[in-house]
């Protein structure tokens, strides 16, 4: 827990009036007169005795009218008498120190200065003005008054010099000292300004010597580490810095090197509860006339910052449902074991895991129960692995498991030990729940090098083994064996998608897409499907594999064709200003045949450029931004629209939103399925749409499955709803029965 810390405030009382002149100011006055009455009383003077007494009388007088005139509140007239009083005492000092040569022998007249002096200092210009008439007076009247020969007539010359000094000299004096005061006023004005920037500026702020000791902090610097400003006076700024981190030494030393630049750094401050504070960094070394070299800190708390960054790195890397790694950071720890094994020997095992039956459990008992599901699922495999191991959700009900260091009887193990667990599990669970059974492809990193294949695809292929050897089993790809996966021949993909591109065994389905404001579907993503052997398959079992053996641009190219096939039916028979989204694959970014097939399929069919929609995964732009961008900006001067699908599931969205030409941004899934429940999906939510709408761009949300979702992106301002509360995906008649059925009885007669 934070120490309170205490606050200082100034203190209430007013500040004195600087031009009343204050005993420090009187003081050498009061001693330069003092020692002209006792200059009188040593010889060689003549003087009678009580021409020094009635001085020094009036000498005690005017200092009791000056502490008097002090302890008034306010200016009075009092203030101003005092140093009147100084004329005549001037006057009989003067004479008691020549009276009985002649006043003109007299050095005392010099004490006619010290009225003119205090009141050029501290009085107002008419009181400058009597002043300077009481020195003509108190050196002219003796002359008039007393004459010849104690006062000689030749003194008027020193009277009119004395008068002169007071009428011209005492102004500009006057003036100067005036100036100064301003002067003074301002910079003390300013330093007071300066001073409660420093204190009451709203980030840390600290002033350090060149050794990186404190000379001084504000309070919000104080308020960082939970102490009183005065306690880290005099400690090193790294003595606060979490300990084992020297980011702060580096800093300072780094600065101190390059003196007269401003640099910046990020470190973790310990405060006194224990806590660590992430902070921010900004600070120059300052050149000071008194103290020499000074670095000034800002300090900026930036703990919110560090955990907003964190959390968004943590969902780039991390499957939002489970909280196992995504397909992207699975990626790049498989390439990062690759390359070990390159250098060292092949090594480790990968394991393929596919949920048996588990579809059955989505459609029976809803989305709900089977995202229950997985996650209990995912925290099974998390405890059957070692913490040197990684476990990832692929998509849907796929995971992968690498083992990093291991033999293929161990990989056996923890995969059988896998589908134990598991099936154990769904044993406890009621209904179609308890038939959720896992297949394993075990594939060692020996095993995939002796095939010289792809480690992915073997486990795939081999999970696919275990599958169709009755399911809930582990399937090992044993070393030695050079005959591969027993249905290798079977689920060879690159041969089953030739041989679907050649004999046109794909179909094509629709997904109805719903303008939110209006109610009505005014589009659809084209979604491909694979004939085969009397199954329909989805594009999940075999695109991926088509990826990796450069098949993608022969079946976008179909895709593209087909699609713009049935849009021309779409809009001459049913509905002219019907549009189609077409998914692209990451390969076929940038790809010329594309490109061409694009442009011929437009002419052939007759297709406005504008109904065509190509939508791009944010993965598939991640690959290549640039090759993305013209991609892009070739196809809209074409006249086709673009849509970012799947915004969201990555860490630079927003990044490539800015640097990409989309129309549309599709949400993702993961945001949307849960929105009507979580407030955090829903926020997320509301940025997208908020952020989309001021680029111009329109947004659509996906995975809308109930009637509560669909409330929530109406309510946020999304533009259309896609998924199951509005159709699920069908061929083209079907499409057309369920979802345009005032166009049907209009559709003219083959």
């Amino acid at each position: 827990m934070r120490r309170r810390f205490s606050g200082t405030a100034a203190s209430g009382s007013a500040p004195s009036d600087p031009r009343r002149g204050g005993p420090a100011l009187a003081v050498p006055f009061g001693i330069v007169a003092l020692l002209g009455l006792v200059t009188v009383l040593l010889p060689p003077y003549e003087r009678p005795w009580w021409v020094a007494g009635l001085a020094a009388a009036v000498l005690a007088l005017a200092v009791v009218l000056f502490v008097v005139s002090r302890r008034q509140p306010e200016r009075t007239w009092l203030d101003a008498l005092p140093a009147y009083l100084l004329f005549p005492y001037a006057a009989l000092v003067n004479d008691a120190a020549g009276a009985s040569s002649g006043g003109s022998s007299s050095g005392m007249t010099v004490l006619v200065l010290l009225p003119i002096l205090w009141f050029a200092i501290t009085g107002t210009p008419r009181q400058l003005w009597l002043a300077s008439g009481l020195a003509v007076a108190t050196l002219a009247l003796p002359v008039i008054l007393i004459g010849p020969p104690d006062y000689t007539f030749g003194d008027w010359r020193r009277a009119l010099m004395w008068g002169a000094v007071a009428l011209i000299i005492a102004p500009v004096l006057q003036r100067i000292v005036r100036d100064l005061e301003r002067q003074s006023r301002r910079a003390r004005v300013s330093n007071e300004r300066v001073e409660k920037l420093f204190d009451d500026a709203p980030h840390g702020v600290a002033l350090l010597d060149p050794s990186g000791s404190i000379i001084r902090v504000n309070i919000s610097m104080a308020v960082l580490v939970g102490l009183d400003p005065p306690d880290m006076v005099g400690h090193r700024l790294a003595d606060f810095e979490t300990p084992g981190e020297t980011a702060i030494e580096d800093h300072l030393g780094r600065l101190m090197l390059y003196r007269g630049e401003s640099l910046q750094a990020e470190c973790n401050l310990r405060d006194s509860g224990g806590n660590d504070v992430s902070v921010a960094l900004s600070s120059t070394v300052v050149g000071d006339a008194q103290m020499g070299e000074i670095v000034m800190v800002n300090v900026v708390d930036v703990s919110d910052r560090r955990r907003y960054l964190d959390r968004l790195a943590h969902l780039a890397d991390h499957d939002v449902l489970t909280g196992l790694a995504n397909r992207r950071r699975f990626e790049s720890e498989l390439d990062r074991h690759l390359d070990r094994c390159r250098r060292h020997g092949p090594t480790g095992a990968l394991l393929l895991l596919d949920l048996d039956n588990f579809k059955q459990v989505n459609d029976t008992l809803g989305h709900n129960t089977g995202d229950q599901l997985l996650v209990t699922i995912a925290g099974l495999l998390r405890r059957s692995i070692r913490s040197t191991d990684v476990v990832a959700r692929l998509g849907g009900d796929e995971f992968a498991i690498l083992l990093t260091d291991c033999e293929q009887s161990d990989a056996a193990r923890v995969a059988g030990l896998v589908v134990e667990r598991i099936a154990t599990h769904a044993a406890t669970l009621d209904g179609v729940a308890r038939r959720v059974t896992a297949s394993i492809g075990a594939v060692t990193f020996r095993a995939a090098a002796e095939h010289a294949a792809d480690v992915l695809a073997l486990a795939d292929m081999t999970m696919y083994d275990a599958k169709d050897a009755g399911r809930n089993q582990v399937v090992v790809l044993s070393e030695g064996d050079e005959r591969g996966p027993r249905t290798a021949a079977r689920l060879h993909w690159q041969s089953r998608i030739e041989a679907a591109l050649a004999e046109d065994r794909f179909e094509l389905h629709l997904q109805p897409i719903m303008d939110i404001a209006s109610g009505r579907i005014s589009s659809a993503e084209v979604l491909l499907r694979l004939r085969d052997e009397g199954e329909l398959v989805p594009p999940s079992r075999f695109v991926y594999i088509a990826e990796r053996v450069g098949l993608m641009p022969q079946v976008d190219a179909w895709v593209v064709d087909k699609s713009l096939e049935l849009l021309a039916r779409m809009r001459r028979d049913h509905d002219p200003s019907f549009e189609f989204e077409v998914n692209l694959s990451g390969h076929s970014i940038g790809n010329p045949d594309i490109e061409k097939a694009i442009v011929a399929s437009l002419t052939t069919h007759g297709v406005d450029p504008s109904a065509l929609i190509l939508e791009i995964t944010e993965t598939a732009a991640v690959a290549d931004v640039a090759l993305a961008r013209t991609f892009a900006e070739r196809m809209t001067q074409l006249g086709c629209a673009f849509a970012l699908d799947d915004f969201g599931a990555g860490f630079g969205s927003f990044y490539y939103l800015k640097h990409l030409i989309f129309d549309y941004v599709k949400i993702d899934g993961e945001f949307v399925a849960h929105v009507h429940e979580s407030a955090v999906d829903r926020t997320i939510m509301r940025s997208i749409v908020g952020i989309a709408r001021d680029l111009g761009k329109r947004t659509v949300a996906e995975f809308v499955s109930e009637p509560e979702i669909l409330q929530v992106c109406r309510d946020e301002g999304v533009d259309f709803a896609q998924g199951y509360l509005i159709g699920k995906p069908v061929p083209f008649d079907q499409f057309v029965l369920e979802f345009l059925p005032s166009a049907v009885g209009s559709a003219p007669n083959d």
